[in-house]
């Protein structure tokens, strides 16, 4: 879920606004225009997908957006600190503008990542470049 620092920045930028959270499988990017922006194109003056998907979908959403009335945000994170031990609220780390992300490798003990919220960005184009191996 959104924190809380994410949802007071989005309420500063675009007024009183609608937050939908999609969870679960999204195949592709086209099931995301086709059942969650489209349909609402014309109730609002303006969407804003933020995803947590992989790049592959987030890349064809940027290029669907050309087409259809939407941007797409990326909210930026900033990795503050690793934890060996389950992080305690308002000790370990503030709720309002972090969060915790479980890491563990096949070999690796579970360690707790404390990311913290940092900004917004409107992501124009993604590009990648590319080098032959020789």
């Amino acid at each position: 879920m959104p924190l809380k620092a994410q949802l007071d920045f989005l309420r500063n930028k675009l007024g009183e606004y609608e937050l939908k959270v999609v969870a679960g499988k999204i195949p592709n990017a086209e099931y995301v225009v086709e059942n969650y922006i489209k349909p609402n194109i014309s109730k609002y003056n303006k969407i804003v997908v933020i995803p947590v998907l992989p790049l592959s979908m987030i890349a064809r959403l940027v290029e669907l957006a050309r087409f259809i009335k939407f941007e797409v945000w990326w909210a930026e994170m900033e990795q503050i600190k690793i934890l060996d031990k389950q992080p305690v609220p308002n000790k370990d780390y503030n709720p309002y503008s972090e969060t915790v992300v479980v890491a563990a490798g096949a070999h690796e003990k579970t360690s707790f990542k404390i990311m913290r919220f940092k900004k917004f960005y409107r992501i124009k184009r993604i590009v990648m470049e590319m080098e032959e191996v020789k």
